[in-house]
């Protein structure tokens, strides 16, 4: 099958011209650019008109039965509407976060906490159609099977247009999503899903692990990646190609599966911020401290951070948090001070230059909002030209969010910044504390709003999203030829906005 694909050069993630200089030096504008990708585009694909096409979304954004942030549900729209107006008949898939205990491998179904139907029912609302989401039985804790042959009565109305799509039931409650990549169970699964479809779309660009059903089934389908997935490459290669200072915010609740992405990102930015337990483990390992919750498998990773090519990259927030219980005070902390009575002594800020070397200290649950009038991070954050974030400061679920609400404005005041926030829980805490930031955001050219930001540190981790598997299977060929797109007749007329 021939395949239409831009092959033309990439060009870097800003625009470089000399116009209006007369030095002849470059002028770069900091601005997101289309960048040609070597991906297989969903708009490039030939006649959909009447063809099944199985949609690979990340819809991962249900926590305790409900949709906390349709913010990816909303951006997957445009590669449903461009396959529906083009006559494609969609069934969707995503993961729901993890049933599966990575120990035993035993697949624990939640129909309440982890079904797609809270997310079945938002689309269902927003677009006015018939989704149907069939349900299939588990073989106990080894999940399902396969796809059951009931669905073939939905394919039936699927095609005659008696409703709008098809949500099949959570990926990772298949036994196959997960298992081993050639395994039978793997490949068994991936045929499943091909066998329900004419194409494939992988507009899923947070689920980067290769499964089943975002690597798998691209070997028995013609396969491309939707629009969302294509501006999202496009904004991870202005990430990895940046216009300089580059500021990174990073923080986590988990040290060990952060400090290969750390690594690689200082190598990568001009100026580093840590957040959360990784600041915590870092402070641990330089001050020669003990924090609450901070293991000594965490300080001994940390210390790959005092590294001196990575050390000089690392700007310390100097006023923590500290906090006597994980549950903190039952208010919400300013400068690390509780306003309900009789419950003083619970929270108290402290600044990084006077930890005492040896001392053992509470939870370091966030950092104070005047780390962020510190004249060093001020500076940083206002002469930065790029600025990537994949970070909550603080542990907001107890209460503790000035940290991420100062940072976020932080941010916000420097007004000619590409400023990237990355997916997840960075961008629904945003949204949750700062909801008119988030809403001036969302139409602001210099703010991208990614719906995966694991997915971006991981790009950087590996030098480029190419690297990642789920990318290099929906890449063109060498050989693939180039069709251009037809033009709309209406680019006849001067006043032609296309």
């Amino acid at each position: 099958m021939e395949y239409s694909v831009s092959r033309r050069p990439r060009q870097r993630a800003t625009d470089e011209r000399t116009s209006g200089r007369t030095d002849g030096r470059t002028e770069r504008k900091n601005t997101l650019v289309d960048m040609p990708l070597t991906v297989r585009r969903l708009e490039r694909a030939r006649d959909l008109d009447g063809k099944i096409v199985l949609v690979r979304v990340d819809h991962n954004c249900v926590k305790r039965g409900k949709v906390r942030d349709a913010h990816r549900i909303e951006q997957s729209l445009p590669t449903l509407y461009n396959i529906v107006e083009r006559g494609g008949r969609p069934i969707l898939m995503t993961h729901v976060n993890r049933p599966r205990d990575s120990k035993s491998g035993k697949i624990v179904r939640d129909d309440e906490e982890d079904s797609v139907k809270c997310v079945v029912d938002v689309l269902r609302e927003k677009l006015g159609v018939v989704f149907a989401a069939p349900s299939f039985k588990s073989d106990g804790d080894r999940g399902i099977a396969s796809v059951d042959t009931s669905v073939n009565f939905l394919l039936d109305d699927l095609r005659a247009r008696r409703i709008g799509g098809i949500y099949l039931p959570n990926t990772r409650w298949f036994a196959g999503e997960e298992a081993e990549p050639g395994s039978e169970e793997y490949e068994a699964f991936a045929r499943q899903l091909a066998g329900l479809a004419d194409v494939f779309v992988n507009d899923a660009f947070g689920s980067w692990q290769p499964h089943a059903s975002t690597v798998g089934v691209t070997k028995y389908l013609p396969s491309y990646a939707g629009l969302l997935m294509q501006k999202e490459l496009n904004a991870v290669e202005a990430v990895l190609n940046p216009v300089r200072p580059f500021v990174t915010v990073v923080a986590g609740a988990k040290v060990d599966t952060k400090m290969g992405t750390l690594k690689a990102v200082a190598s990568r930015c001009d100026t580093l911020i840590l957040g959360g337990v990784v600041y915590n483990a870092y402070l641990c390992a330089k001050y020669g401290i003990e924090i609450a919750g901070v293991s000594e498998r965490d300080v001994e990773l940390a210390r790959e951070l005092l590294e001196p090519e990575t050390q000089k990259k690392v700007l310390e927030l100097p006023v923590v948090v500290e906090s006597t219980s994980l549950d903190g005070c039952g208010c919400v902390p300013k400068e690390g001070e509780c306003s309900m009575p009789n419950a003083s002594g619970k929270t108290r800020a402290i600044r990084v230059d006077e930890l005492q070397r040896g001392a053992s200290y509470g939870y370091f649950l966030d950092v104070a909002a005047s780390s962020f009038e510190d004249e060093a991070v001020k500076s940083a954050l206002r002469g930065a030209k790029s600025i990537f974030i994949n970070a909550v400061m603080g542990f907001t679920s107890s209460g503790f969010h000035e940290g991420t609400s100062a940072l976020d404005h932080a941010i916000a005041q420097n007004k000619e910044a590409r400023k990237y926030f990355g997916g997840g829980d960075t961008i629904q805490e945003f949204k949750s504390l700062s909801p008119a930031l988030y809403l001036a955001a969302a139409y602001d050219p210099t703010f991208y709003l990614f719906t995966g930001g694991g997915t971006v540190l991981k790009a950087l981790e590996l030098g480029g999203a190419d690297k990642l598997e789920t990318v290099r299977c929906i890449m063109a060929d060498d050989d693939e030829t180039v069709e251009p797109a037809e033009e709309p007749r209406c680019k006849a007329f001067a006043d032609c906005a296309c």
